[in-house]
């Protein structure tokens, strides 16, 4: 288990997983693909990358055997944030109920809303994060509401086109866990959630499938280790 703390590994995640032991994990904070062919369309230049559909955004299979593995090396009486899309909210919350007990479907509120339809549909302005737990997980701090208003990535910030603010990873992460613990995130993307853990003085394990932000992420950990030691 050591080998894996600490670490942004470049792999698939089912196949990393299963190397990891049952029960060793104290919570999960993940953001895998919605399973809607996304890409951005407000970007006037086309041949951005943002603009490319996200991979495995169209494998259902995928999502389900990744719920399986996470209920599997995650703790008894431990928490999960999984992001998702309003899109496919019925999909996940089965997926999810079939291992796990959903305790919220939480709105995150961003300052920004999709294009989408201009003439038929309204302008989506959150995404829903489903915490759950396996058996029962209780939270620390005082009790919160499940609508939660943070600013999303934009502009010379914004390394990945589905980036988190790592303000609201380390809700999820104060929320439930303690110094010392284990996150894990096996779409790990650009590192908000190995960033987050590292701030907040927990240990993290991630996976990240495409080398691109593997090396943006483990960059964007140095620079969050180098900044702590500034202060230390």
């Amino acid at each position: 288990m050591d080998r894996f703390l600490n670490q942004i590994i470049c792999g698939d995640c089912l196949e990393v997983m299963r190397d990891i032991p049952d029960k060793s994990v104290d919570l999960v904070v993940t953001d895998p693909p919605y399973l809607i062919d996304y890409k951005t369309n407000r970007r006037k230049d086309k041949s951005h990358e943002f603009c490319s559909v996200i991979q495995n955004d169209d494998n259902p299979e995928l999502i389900s055997n990744y719920i399986a593995e996470c209920f599997r090396i995650m703790k008894d009486d431990t928490a999960m944030y999984m992001f998702c899309s309003f899109d496919k909210v019925d999909f996940f919350k089965q997926e999810l109920e079939k291992y796990f007990t959903v305790k919220n479907m939480i709105i995150w509120v961003k300052n920004s809303h999709t294009a989408g339809d201009l003439e038929a549909q309204f302008g989506k302005q959150y995404e829903i994060i489903f915490l759950v737990n396996k058996g029962r997980a209780l939270f620390y701090g005082k009790r919160i509401t499940d609508v939660w208003d943070y600013r999303r990535i934009v502009g010379e910030q914004q390394v990945h086109q589905n980036q988190k603010p790592e303000h609201l990873i380390r809700q999820c992460i104060d929320k439930h866990s303690k110094v010392g613990q284990i996150v894990f995130d096996g779409f790990l993307g650009s590192g908000t959630t190995a960033i987050a853990a590292h701030n907040t003085g927990r240990k993290f394990i991630g996976i990240e499938k495409e080398p691109k932000y593997v090396e943006i992420a483990r960059k964007r950990l140095e620079q969050a280790q180098a900044q702590q030691s500034l202060f230390a």
